[in-house]
Parts: structure tokens; C-alpha cells; sequence
């Protein structure tokens, strides 16, 4: 999914330089040794997941369902909720792309060669694009994706607050939709996260490098989701009670879990251009939800 850096850079809040077309495409999502890489694009399988809310909010959810979920959102009208969710399904696994993560490729899998071998091959040609991967065996700090995403995204999406760096929440009244909906996103219920738990987590979100990454991870949701610019969703969502998005946060789990099914079929290449990674994530999205509606 390249994009211009120029067009990327515009209208952005909290860009910490110059955006690296490259290095982005290179973060894992799943590990796929059936794959030629090994690995699926995380962004590929963000993308997705945006188009699957939107097939959701299109062809599932029922009139009253997208009426609620307007409300919730506090948002102007139903077409601002449906992009705003679209937005934020994609963005949900966003602090994936932190460097303990990263570096823990095929954590969990059962060792062989063939998982040597990927792995190898994907921090080599990672490094080769920039990806600020930390030297092998070096120290990192650990902290749950979730959390490491409500430490990253109000900064993404609007708060340009110099006093509230690190995730925890801020008290301009136009930024408080953009920490309730960063806390949402949390897969345990919209209630269950603290500022101070998110605050810790920011120490593990690898510093100005990984922003640049996330920035562009992002970007290419928002494109995906129909968002003209990620600075876009503060205007769009204004919701004042997390706990009234905990519905929301299970159409989230449900719209990455639908991305994530059948795997095999692979999400791409980090090669592929973004028209291309675009066009297979809606295809993916249509062809899962159509399943889950024939089961």
C-alpha cells in the first residue's frame, strides 16, 4: 500500500517526520508458513478487517442495530458512525506494530526449520526496508497490543496535546470521543482498561521510529475504511461513556476474527501495490461475511 509521503504528511497531527512508504508493509500479522513469505502483511489484514465492518454494517446489522451504534457514537448521522467504525475495526490491532512484538515472530508455533528459515528471511528484507527492528537479543518492553493501541491512536487521530503524550486521557472536551473510543477497542469490555495501565504500555511502543510506522499503518486504513484523513475522527465520533461502545467492541472482535478466517488464502505480499492489497482485503471481507451469513 505505498503512498505519496507529501499527501501522507498533510493535515496529520502528532507525525514525527517523514513517513517511510516501505517499512510498514513489512510488519507480520499472522505467521502463514504456507505462504511464499511466511507471513501475512499486518496491514493487509487491518485493511481487512475495516472492510469486513463496513460488509457488516451494510448487509448485517439491522436499522435499529446501526441506529444504536450512531448513538453511541455520539456521531452526526449514520454514513459518519459506519466510516468512523470502519476506521477503528482496522486500527483495533494497531499496536501490534511495536517492537517486542515484532521480534517474537512465530512466537508460540511449534519449532522447526521451516520457521527458522521464515523468520530469517523476514527480519533481513525487514531491516532492508526500514522496519526499526531492535538488535537481536537486545532488551524490550512488553506490553499487551491492545493497550499499546489506546496509547498510540488518540495522538493518531487528533489530540496534538502537548501534556498528554502517552496515552492517558485528556481533558479537551474535543478530544475526549478519541481516548473513549481508543479505550473501546479493548477486546475485554470498553470499562476494563485504566490511563495508568495505558500509560505503562506507552513505554513499549518503541518511540518516534515505531510512530512513523503506525502513522503509516494508519494512513492506509483510513483509505480502506473511507476516512479522508485519520485527523478526520475527531469530528466524526464524540461518544462521552466507553461503557456504551462495549457493543461496539464485540462487532470489533467479531470484524477482526472474520478477517482472520481462512488464512490460507493468504493476505498478499508486502510487494503488492496498495490498489491491489485494497482490491483482495474487500474481496476477502465480501467472501467472509457471506460465509458467516450462510452458516
Amino acid at each position: 500500500m505505498r503512498q505519496d509521503a507529501s499527501t501522507l504528511n498533510e493535515g496529520n497531527v502528532g507525525q514525527p517526520g517523514e513517513l517511510n512508504n516501505i517499512a510498514h508493509q513489512w510488519c507480520w500479522g499472522t505467521v502463514d508458513l504456507s505462504e511464499p513469505h511466511g507471513w501475512n502483511p499486518l496491514v493487509a489484514e487491518l485493511a481487512t478487517a475495516a472492510c469486513v465492518m463496513l460488509e457488516l454494517w451494510d448487509r448485517v446489522l439491522s436499522e435499529r442495530q446501526r441506529a444504536e451504534l450512531t448513538d453511541a457514537f455520539a456521531a452526526d448521522d449514520a454514513r459518519s458512525a459506519r466510516t468512523a467504525a470502519a476506521f477503528l475495526a482496522g486500527v483495533s490491532r494497531l499496536g501490534h506494530a511495536n517492537p517486542s512484538r515484532m521480534t517474537s515472530f512465530g512466537a508460540g508455533q511449534r519449532p522447526s526449520a521451516a520457521l527458522d528459515a521464515a523468520r530469517a528471511a523476514w527480519r533481513t528484507r525487514a531491516l532492508e526496508a526500514g522496519l526499526p527492528l531492535p538488535p537481536p537479543g537486545a532488551p524490550s518492553r512488553r506490553a499487551d497490543p491492545e493497550h499499546v493501541t489506546a496509547a498510540v491512536l488518540p495522538r493518531l487521530t487528533g489530540c496534538d496535546c502537548a501534556d498528554h503524550v502517552d496515552g492517558e486521557q485528556c481533558r479537551d472536551r474535543d478530544h475526549q470521543g478519541l481516548y473513549v473510543a481508543a479505550y473501546a477497542l479493548n477486546r475485554h469490555g470498553a470499562d476494563v482498561l485504566h490511563s495508568d495501565t495505558v500509560a505503562k504500555a506507552y513505554r513499549a511502543t518503541g518511540g518516534p521510529a515505531w510512530d512513523t510506522v503506525r502513522c503509516a499503518l494508519a494512513d492506509d486504513v483510513a483509505r480502506d475504511a473511507g476516512l479522508g484523513a485519520r485527523t478526520e475522527l475527531a469530528r466524526l465520533i464524540r461518544p462521552a461513556d466507553p461503557v456504551r461502545l462495549t457493543a461496539f467492541g464485540r462487532l470489533v472482535s467479531q470484524s477482526n476474527a472474520l478477517a482472520l478466517s481462512d488464512t490460507c488464502g493468504g493476505f498478499g505480499s508486502p510487494h503488492d501495490s496498495r490498489e491491489v492489497l485494497s482490491e483482495r482485503a474487500r474481496r476477502r471481507a465480501r467472501e467472509a461475511v457471506a460465509r458467516m451469513r450462510v452458516a
